[in-house]
């Protein structure tokens, strides 16, 4: 009879060496492990395609739709008494614009729309009832890792122009492949890097429209930023996504916002700010360090000011407040 080969086939068996059967199992679960790789990244690929496609679709729905010029008007009306004269101005009604009406009967999430020239940031803008959800969904709801851009929670973005908040923040994933916030970076200027200066000074300017009205905005900030005290040495951050209304009464007012956006930012945009302005922040994940921020502030353009920028006032911030890098990865 013959004899029993030992070691023979690819499952573990009785007449298996110890190293013989260790070495089988150690295969085995290299290719379990394999295989759940295989999964999830081809899982990953169709999600990132599937979510291109849907941007993609949407972007094209924008662009298609004629926009009409649009005019801001007030109606007055006059009550008239034997003792006085009493006049009221009445704002106008609220009109969806033609480009953003399929999106609200859609979803009425749907908040509006940026644009930011020489990247791929061409996105639906929704906001739901708090930051979470639209964090890992897509316009449809549907569970996707890219999520979509989002309006914070808090921000009043629909409404008449004096009740909008003072600072507008957008979120965005800082996708690898140039989706979503993916390509803010290239305003991110910081010590030993500076090319980028020259992209700020081509696209000086961004547009975001609510519902109701498009509005450009003029660029007075880029920086990046720790979100966590742990990053600092003196335990002390600029959290700047909790300056949403400007508060004179508390710290979150405009003198300490204004303070804090222009001692970080690494490009002194010469663009002038003052009280009562409107804000627009775009803020994403930044790669330096974990968990860390790039964010672009812009300052809306006032009611009969030109939107064009004059970049020759334009420069390097050699001074710029950047996380200590050192301190941080030595901890």
């Amino acid at each position: 009879m013959a004899n029993k080969r030992k070691g023979n086939g690819l499952l573990p068996n009785k007449n298996d060496t110890a190293p013989q059967k260790a070495g089988k199992i150690v295969f085995i679960v290299s290719v379990i492990v394999l295989i759940i790789a295989g999964v999830i990244i081809t899982g990953y690929f169709i999600d990132q395609g599937r979510s291109k496609q849907i941007d993609d679709e949407l972007s094209s729905r924008h662009t298609e739709t004629t926009m009409p010029s649009i005019t801001q008007m007030t109606e007055t009306t006059t009550a008239v008494t034997e003792e006085t004269v009493i006049t009221t101005t009445e704002p106008p009604p609220l009109t969806v614009l033609p480009n953003m009406e399929s999106f609200v009967n859609e979803n009425p999430d749907s908040a509006g729309w940026i644009t930011v020239g020489g990247t791929k940031i061409d996105n639906i803008v929704v906001q739901a009832e708090d930051n979470d959800y639209y964090l890992d969904r897509n316009y449809y709801g549907e569970k996707s890792q890219p999520g979509t851009v989002y309006a914070d929670f808090r921000c009043k973005v629909n409404t008449y122009n004096d009740k909008q908040s003072d600072n507008i923040i957008l979120y965005g994933h800082n996708q690898a492949d140039g989706s979503m916030f993916g390509t803010l970076n290239r305003y991110k200027v910081k010590s030993g890097y500076t090319s980028n200066f020259d992209f700020y000074l081509e696209h000086p300017t961004f547009t975001f429209s609510n519902l109701y009205e498009e509005y450009t905005y003029k660029i007075i900030a880029a920086f990046i930023i720790e979100v966590e005290p742990r990053h600092t040495r003196d335990g002390v951050i600029f959290d700047y996504h909790n300056y949403v209304n400007f508060n004179p009464k508390s710290d979150y007012n405009y003198d300490n916002f204004i303070t804090n956006v222009m001692e970080r930012t690494a490009i002194n945009t010469g663009v002038d700010v003052q009280e009562g302005d409107k804000f627009l922040t775009l803020s994403t994940c930044s790669n330096e360090f974990e968990p860390s921020r790039f964010v672009v502030i812009g300052r809306r353009v006032r009611d009969g000011e030109s939107p064009e920028v004059d970049t020759s006032k334009a420069s390097i911030n050699e001074d710029a407040k950047e996380p200590d890098i050192n301190f941080i990865y030595n901890q």
